[in-house]
């Protein structure tokens, strides 16, 4: 489907998991110098085995695939990578372990260009025709930095990196990675290790998701949530509280908003007194988004002035301020939320808020109801 749509890929297949059960049911023992796999003369014998049992399967599946949806792209694998032997390091002889000594990016992006799809796998020789075995982490990483890709998709049984009380993250700054390394699975680990390396080099994002997930390069593509986590080269904005210095971009912001009715018209008295109410995202001077909580009662607060920038391309900015909202909502007990909108209800919805009434907000909130304005009334609980 990414391919139909333009989207020139490149798969890096990795049998980890399938050496890793043949070495358990041969009851063998696998040595290992940090995350590297010491390879041998047999065990490589059983990797190539391995390797072109799934390289075949997926080329069937592939093929199954083009069939029914009468697609015309072709899958391509060939010598697109050359490697090195990883030799002796800290007194470990690595034996037919390697590393990535060179990619073969015209050769790639011909293809590319073609509208084929490029499958390489994690065993490469070296220029004089020894195999070797390489990490497929590192020969994806190493693949997107040559090829100067903008997207590097690692994928594996986790699903997510977590902080420390085992939370998803869906976004992690790169200054964050080595803090953030200690809570994760060795498998993450090494995933983290490939995608720092790939930002480091150029790659403008990189995804961390899990396989077990249907869809998963789809939703984390296509929606604004997602469910993985991404590492960026840029961080992202993070949301702060408004200052009156902000009320200039802040007011150009709105302004557009409520010209079309889509916000309540506030003067710039109204803004400057209720600035401590608003929440901004702002990025290289300019405020990309706003809202603002306004607690009801002990219980329920009102979400308004939800806005961002019509300019901007990052998808994620309104989910990013709502959630903000939501969590300076619990943290002052309030379990109700409401917002009042006139264009935007299906999108409050697809985040969780229900359709509600008049009836249903505090008694002082119903007074200054606008029947005139006619807003959709929505409800979130928390």
């Amino acid at each position: 489907m990414l391919n139909a749509l333009g989207v020139h890929l490149v798969l890096i297949q990795s049998t980890r998991h399938a050496i890793d059960s043949y070495i358990a049911e041969q009851g063998l023992e696998s040595s290992y110098h940090g995350h590297r796999r010491i390879t041998d003369e047999s065990l490589l014998d059983r990797i190539i085995s391995l390797v072109s049992q799934h390289r075949l399967t997926f080329r069937g599946l592939f093929m199954r695939a083009k069939h029914r949806n009468r697609a015309r792209s072709s899958l391509i694998s060939g010598n697109f990578v050359s490697a090195k032997p990883l030799g002796v390091h800290e007194g470990i002889n690595h034996k037919l372990t390697g590393s990535v000594r060179r990619i073969d990016t015209d050769a790639i992006h011909r293809q590319l260009q073609a509208g084929s799809i490029v499958y390489l796998d994690h065993l490469a020789h070296s220029p004089a025709g020894e195999l070797y075995n390489l990490a497929s982490e590192e020969v994806a990483a190493e693949t997107a930095v040559a090829l100067h890709a903008d997207k590097l998709i690692l994928m594996g049984e986790t699903p997510h990196c977590v902080d420390s009380q085992g939370d998803r993250i869906s976004e992690l700054a790169l200054a964050l990675i080595g803090t953030t390394q200690a809570h994760q699975n060795d498998e993450m680990k090494r995933r983290l290790d490939a995608a720092e390396r790939a930002v480091r080099g150029g790659v403008g994002r990189c995804h961390l998701l899990g396989a077990g997930i249907d869809g998963a390069i789809l939703t984390e593509l296509m929606t604004a949530d997602g469910t993985g986590t991404l590492i960026a080269s840029q961080p992202a904005a993070p949301v702060r509280q408004a200052r009156v210095d902000d009320l200039p971009g802040l007011i150009h912001l709105l302004a557009p908003l409520e010209e079309k009715g889509a916000l309540v018209q506030r003067s710039r008295d109204k803004l400057e007194a209720e600035i401590n109410h608003f929440c901004i995202i702002e990025q290289d001077g300019r405020i990309l988004g706003s809202a603002a909580l306004y607690p009801l009662d002990h219980a329920s607060a009102e979400l308004a002035a939800l806005a961002v920038d019509h300019a901007t391309t990052e998808q994620s900015i309104g989910s990013k301020l709502l959630k903000h909202i939501e969590q300076q909502a619990r943290a002052s007990s309030i379990t109700n939320l409401f917002v009042l909108t006139t264009q935007a209800s299906d999108w409050f919805k697809e985040r969780g808020f229900v359709m509600s009434s008049v009836e249903a907000l505090p008694e002082n909130r119903q007074a200054l109801y606008n029947y005139q304005r006619n807003s959709l009334i929505l409800k979130k609980e928390l």
